[in-house]
């Protein structure tokens, strides 16, 4: 096992909700909490570049999905409903009535919109990275779209032994020229496709409610967001159309857009400049909450 890998392990802590276990990574000790959500092929292990530089100013939390990374899988299926239900009762549990910031990321979103539906008053801020909104509209991204497949996706699932695994993430999810650190593709292996591993990963993949139905409710969850908000992406991410941001802006009556240079995954590429934009954000609901916010291509503003 990989150092760093190991040392996320080590750092980790697990809480038991509902009779089953969220493996999680907390430090800091300040009183502002941000809350770091992983979408789709990722676990709280590849936030770990982000949690070293925002533990030095919060405190912070980077859960595991259930069934995926090392939390345990319920009997249920992994449904997106299903890990709103237990991420609530996970930060009932740990932090009480304090509200946090939340940071998502990709698939993330729409879990943390079934969240918002039933409990807005949960969260300060949101910051969305590289996420999707509209169900019934996305396109599966690759490789994910590929994993989906039936019969085909779990048998190309077996492929993805580490050298495949990082051949895959370098060429389709990070910048060109990007290189992850020795031993990264290894861990990853480990979190999302060893033993058992594997087939939560694709169940997790395949279980999207795309419904028009789930929709309203992903809706009505962002709308009653009261907290600020700010929408990033990568500026050579190909992964999410255009189409998706825009629905995500439009939905949270928000202009509030900015950058990184990343593709798909920048909590990997580029985690200092995803952490300056998230702490203004979070800093600027300690210093200004009762003032109103503008949202500029690149930085919040606001009104004096």
């Amino acid at each position: 096992m990989n150092p760093s890998l190991q040392e996320h392990i080590n750092s980790g802590k697990y809480l038991e909700v509902n009779g089953v276990r969220f493996f999680y990574r907390e430090s800091g000790k300040q009183d502002e909490i941000v809350l770091l959500l992983h979408g789709f092929l990722i676990t709280s292990y590849h936030y770990r570049k982000l949690i070293g530089i925002l533990e030095k100013k919060y405190r912070v939390i980077a859960p595991d999905f259930l069934g995926v990374g090392l939390s345990e899988r319920p009997n249920s299926p992994l449904s997106h409903r299903m890990q709103a239900y237990h991420l609530y009762s996970f930060l009932e549990k740990l932090v009480g009535e304090k509200k946090v910031h939340v940071v998502v990321h990709d698939y993330a979103l729409p879990i943390l919109a079934f969240l918002l539906k039933e409990h807005p008053e949960l969260v300060k801020s949101l910051t969305i990275v590289n996420g999707f909104l509209n169900l019934p509209k996305f396109r599966f991204y690759l490789p994910v779209s590929l994993l989906r497949i039936p019969i085909f996706g779990f048998i190309l699932s077996f492929l993805f032994r580490p050298p495949f695994l990082r051949f895959f993430y370098q060429i389709f999810l990070t910048k060109k020229g990007f290189v992850f650190e020795k031993g990264w593709e290894k861990d990853t292996y480990q979190m999302l496709f060893a033993g058992s591993a594997r087939k939560n990963t694709l169940e997790y993949l395949n279980n999207v409610d795309r419904s028009s139905h789930a929709l309203r409710d992903a809706e009505d969850g962002v709308k009653s967001l009261i907290g600020l908000r700010q929408i990033i992406v990568g500026d050579e991410d190909t992964r999410l159309s255009p189409y998706q941001t825009e629905f995500i802006k439009m939905t949270l009556r928000t202009s509030g857009l900015a950058t990184v240079p990343a593709k798909h995954l920048p909590m990997e590429e580029c985690p200092e400049e995803l952490s300056v934009k998230i702490e203004y954000l979070v800093d600027s609901y300690s210093r200004n909450k009762s003032k109103t916010f503008h949202f500029s291509r690149n930085k919040i503003n606001p009104e004096e």
